[in-house]
């Protein structure tokens, strides 16, 4: 024991003292009694101050000799309730002259917005919370009215998180109106706040094509905000109601591009803004450029049922949403589809472009024609895409 007291002259409790003052100093608390675990109630509401708010949407439905005319403005449910009297009061005064809106004098805090694509005229209305913007503008008139009226109610009840109706306009109201060729619809519906403009073809910025199939091309999907009277001509100080200064431009008008060689002329039809027809004309392919709307796999699939009759799997559909190709349209992310059959060399192909636009509409440019005809002209439809002006 003598021998061990040399080597370890210090007690036990010394040594531990040591230890403890050792720890203390690299701030470890080892040598402490630990602190009791205090629990805690934490509420899993987001509190009332920091919450995102519902969003309220006001819009009209108002046809008009060809054409389906929209007025619809959407935002925070207190900002829009502050001009949902004067709104409704506005549309109700609107009259038509040569199958377009003219309205009087703007109430106040309204004036008309800068020119915007696919839309007739803006509308900026401020207010204490938010400055809000009205959309007018127009598709062309589908023969069930009804059926219409439930595409474009179910789809904007999307928009705001709410789920389809199955009533008739999908729970929208008849709006009395002089000067309608039909009965007027009027919208008014209250949902989650998307904090923005919805989200567009699956994650690219501005808004959609996140809800609903795109029918056939030259028949409108129904959504609201129609893109084809767009319009730079619209009035840009209040139009007296017995003027119809906003005479509308067509939309091949307004779309600037450069047309390749050998390019001819296509069929146009009210939904077009442009149409050619290419290659060899024992072997002809189409290119129609068409403002519309839907999701975007939902038009991959559709385009590829077109050209495999005989059906197209879950997986052809994804392989092609892979393979698409990320390109510019005048400053826009756009995405570009080859889609073949089942034998490339032979058969029908489409290259489809989907550019997104706004008020939740996308401009398609789309070729289809023999493979052979689609391949060959791949590089002059992608100079006709990077030389296109919106």
């Amino acid at each position: 024991m003598a021998t061990m007291s040399r080597i370890f002259p210090f007690s036990v409790q010394a040594y531990f003292a040591i230890a403890c003052i050792t720890l203390l100093i690299t701030g470890t608390s080892g040598c402490q009694k630990a602190d009791p675990i205090v629990t805690y109630s934490v509420p899993t509401e987001v509190p009332e101050q920091l919450r995102v708010g519902n969003d309220r949407m006001l819009a009209a439905m108002i046809p008009q000799s060809d054409q389906t005319w929209f007025f619809k403005v959407t935002g925070p449910e207190q900002s829009v309730g502050l001009i949902a009297a004067e709104f409704r009061k506005f549309v109700e005064s609107i009259e038509f002259t040569d199958g377009k809106p003219v309205w009087g004098e703007l109430p106040d805090q309204w004036q008309l917005g800068g020119s915007k694509p696919m839309r007739f005229a803006s509308i900026d209305v401020n207010t204490p919370d938010k400055q809000l913007d009205i959309s007018v503008s127009s598709l062309p008139k589908q023969e069930d009215w009804d059926a219409e009226v439930a595409m474009n109610v179910n789809r904007w009840r999307g928009q705001v998180g709410l789920a389809a109706s199955t009533e008739k306009w999908a729970n929208g109201e008849p709006l009395e109106l002089e000067s309608v060729e039909g009965t007027a619809v009027w919208v008014d519906i209250i949902g989650k706040s998307t904090g923005g403009s919805p989200p567009m073809m699956g994650g690219m910025a501005g808004g959609p094509m996140a809800r609903g199939e795109m029918p056939n091309d030259d028949i409108h999907s129904g959504v609201a905000g129609g893109p084809m009277t767009s319009d730079s001509s619209a009035p840009k100080t209040p139009a007296p109601k017995t003027e119809n200064s906003s005479a509308s431009e067509s939309p091949a008008a307004r779309l600037k591009y450069d047309r390749p060689e050998g390019w001819r002329d296509g069929k146009m039809s009210s939904m077009r803004m442009a149409a050619f027809n290419v290659g060899p004309e024992d072997a002809e392919a189409e290119i129609t450029v068409i403002p519309a709307g839907g999701d975007l796999r939902g038009n991959v699939a559709r385009w590829l049922g077109q050209i495999r009759p005989e059906g197209v799997a879950d997986e052809v559909v994804e392989k092609a949403m892979q393979d698409a190709e990320k390109i510019k349209v005048d400053g826009r992310d756009a995405q570009r589809y080859l889609l073949l059959g089942t034998d490339p060399e032979s058969g029908t192909a489409i290259d489809a472009t989907i550019v997104p636009l706004d008020e939740g509409f996308s401009l398609f440019i789309k070729m289809t024609g023999p493979a052979k005809t689609v391949t060959a002209e791949s590089e002059a439809i992608k100079s006709f895409l990077e030389s296109i002006k919106l």
